[in-house]
């Protein structure tokens, strides 16, 4: 406003501080729901195992190309690459913040959950090998892991940016 004028702001802010055991208790029952959706819900037979890396994408630039955009098949495939970005950013954005802490560098913290992304997606896929009902898909690996790391960005640039919603 001109002149410096300025405004009460109502009730005093209220600060919510989530402390590390609530930050554990976020991070266990979000690794439990991934498994639950991943290993307990049954999936379409016959299954098969793909370790071509990025075969799923071939699969919609093939569906593209013939001008299937709009057909289940297009937006099944597209929908299962979004939907295992997805469902790892909150669990990448949770591992951060748990591991984040006084004395800890970024980077390391990074790397951890990386690590433990891969970890949690490779064991995934390993289980779905055995599973009758479930595919393990290279793919979904990776799809998890930059979910993962999307959601760790998140959580660093959180870090740095406070924001304020009035």
């Amino acid at each position: 406003m001109a002149g410096g004028a300025s405004f009460p702001l109502g009730p005093a802010m209220k600060r919510v501080c989530v402390g590390k055991a609530w930050q554990a208790a976020l991070l266990a029952s979000t690794t439990c729901v991934i498994l639950s959706l991943t290993l307990l819900v049954e999936g379409r037979r016959p299954v098969g195992t793909n370790l071509a890396p990025f075969e799923d994408v071939g699969r919609l630039l093939l569906h593209s190309r013939r001008g299937d955009l709009f057909t289940g098949r297009f937006l099944l495939g597209a929908l299962g690459i979004v939907g295992n970005l997805f469902l790892f950013v909150p669990w990448g954005f949770l591992a951060w913040k748990f591991l984040d802490g006084a004395g800890r560098s970024a980077f390391r913290i990074h790397l951890e959950v990386l690590f433990f992304g891969v970890l949690l997606s490779a064991g995934i896929e390993f289980i779905q090998l055995f599973l009758p009902t479930r595919a393990a898909d290279v793919d979904d690996i990776i799809w998890n892991v930059l979910g993962t790391a999307a959601g760790s960005l998140l959580a660093h640039i959180g870090r740095q940016v406070h924001v304020e919603w009035e």
